[in-house]
């Protein structure tokens, strides 16, 4: 999906970058007397004043592709593979350990193993993971980016897709062609 390097540790490195995504109590209007309205209202704003509760009416904010993109490649990078793989569909993860496996001496089964092995490679060889992003679609739904790795000047178009909350990264994402 992502950027190939010269030599077997540079694919894998390139494989792994490319397979590498948030009640507020209200006062009792029939209230029995007086007093007790008094009495709730005063520990009410006690209770405000002391730690006020953030609106409830606010949806939670949903990320975009790019921040889903990054969020992503620093997973795969610590590495959380649990994370890191959630976020790849099953297509991809197949298809980014069956690159590995055909090009390098390191062999895969799991898209866990995948990621751990090139983190570790990253890791290695202290590769940064800056990266500029260009979103060149995107919906509530679908996001096409086009991903530029700024230590090597690798690229490639990631392809997303939001099934429900979270952003995945599609096997039609794609490195750039050499």
């Amino acid at each position: 999906m992502v950027i190939y390097r010269s030599g077997r540790v540079t694919a894998l490195i390139g494989i792994a970058a490319a397979a590498l995504l948030l009640s507020a109590c209200a006062p009792n209007p029939h209230e029995e007397s007086p007093h007790a309205a008094a009495a709730g209202a005063a520990a009410t704003q006690k209770a405000e004043s002391i730690a006020p509760e953030p609106p409830t009416t606010a949806a939670p904010a949903r990320r975009g592709a790019a921040d889903a993109f990054r969020a992503w490649l620093d997973a795969s990078r610590i590495p959380d593979a649990a994370s890191s793989c959630a976020a790849l569909s099953p297509e991809l993860a197949t298809r980014m350990i069956a690159e590995l496996n055909d090009r390098g001496p390191i062999h895969v089964s799991s898209c866990e193993e995948m990621i751990a092995v090139t983190a570790e490679l990253y890791r290695a060889l202290d590769q940064d993971a800056s990266v500029d992003i260009s979103v060149q679609q995107e919906t509530a739904t679908d996001a096409t980016l086009f991903v530029t790795y700024l230590a090597t000047g690798n690229c490639g178009t990631v392809v997303m897709t939001r099934p429900a909350s979270d952003w995945i990264i599609t096997e039609q994402s794609q490195e750039c062609a050499a």
